[in-house]
């Protein structure tokens, strides 16, 4: 769900902005409104990687809290763990602290009739000591449902080989559908949250993102058709959300 909207989105440097029950671009059925800071693929890898490690713990009473330790996390989201990247994280769990999210799914063609609805932070509770540089975080374990995307550590670290927010974006947004279908470039821009003021220019970028795929190893090739839609050709098909 969250890897088919623009909740991370792709922000250009010195661009970040406060919103308030911004709506955000999303695929049908599903409804976003969110306030805070405006959230990046950096503040995805940070929520991801902090999931990953609450579901390694075989305590299901202390997977409601984690104790992130900047060094070693950084790492683990392939950052450099120096004074700059640590301010970062911090920044980036501030971020996610302080947001809120207004999250509708509807249901009406499942089992299940009518709509789900979440409101809330992406982060219950955040505490800090800065001169033992660790954290400790508080998820919400049902809004952690929603986000956590059970990538394998094989895809987590290809996405991490990734230079770009867009290619990063597009991983995740692949990464969520069992078979790729075509999709239109502007829809791609519209769902990226993309700040390019022309399609040209996305379409540009998209390219240069689609390239990533391929040095990474995530996809065989890919090619826009004549109605501008973006088609991909996958190595495996990967496991669903």
């Amino acid at each position: 769900m969250c890897l088919r909207s623009a909740l991370f989105a792709v922000i250009k440097r010195g661009r970040r902005r406060t919103v308030d029950r911004e709506p955000i671009a999303s695929l049908k059925g599903v409804t976003i409104h969110y306030t805070g800071w405006r959230l990046d693929q950096g503040d995805f890898d940070v929520l991801a990687q902090a999931l990953h490690f609450l579901a390694r713990n075989p305590d299901p009473k202390a997977r409601q809290c984690l104790r992130i330790r900047a060094k070693p996390f950084l790492a683990a989201i392939g950052r450099q763990s120096g004074k700059s990247g640590r301010e970062w994280l911090k920044q980036s769990l501030r971020r996610l602290a302080g947001s809120k999210v207004e999250i509708t799914i509807d249901l009406r063609h499942s089992p299940q009739q009518g709509n789900f609805a979440y409101t809330g932070p992406l982060i219950d509770e955040l505490y800090s000591r800065d001169e033992e540089l660790f954290s400790a975080i508080s998820i919400n374990p049902k809004l952690a449902g929603l986000f956590d995307v059970g990538w394998t550590q094989v895809q987590w670290q290809q996405r991490l080989q990734l230079r770009t927010d867009l290619a990063k974006w597009l991983y995740g947004f692949y990464a969520s559908h069992r078979s790729p279908f075509p999709v239109k470039v502007a829809t791609l821009k519209h769902l990226c949250g993309s700040e390019c003021a022309r399609l040209v220019d996305f379409r540009r970028g998209l390219r240069n993102a689609m390239n990533e795929l391929i040095e990474v190893g995530a996809i065989l090739g890919w090619s826009i058709d004549q109605d501008d839609k973006l088609t991909l050709v996958r190595l495996s098909p990967i496991p669903p959300e």
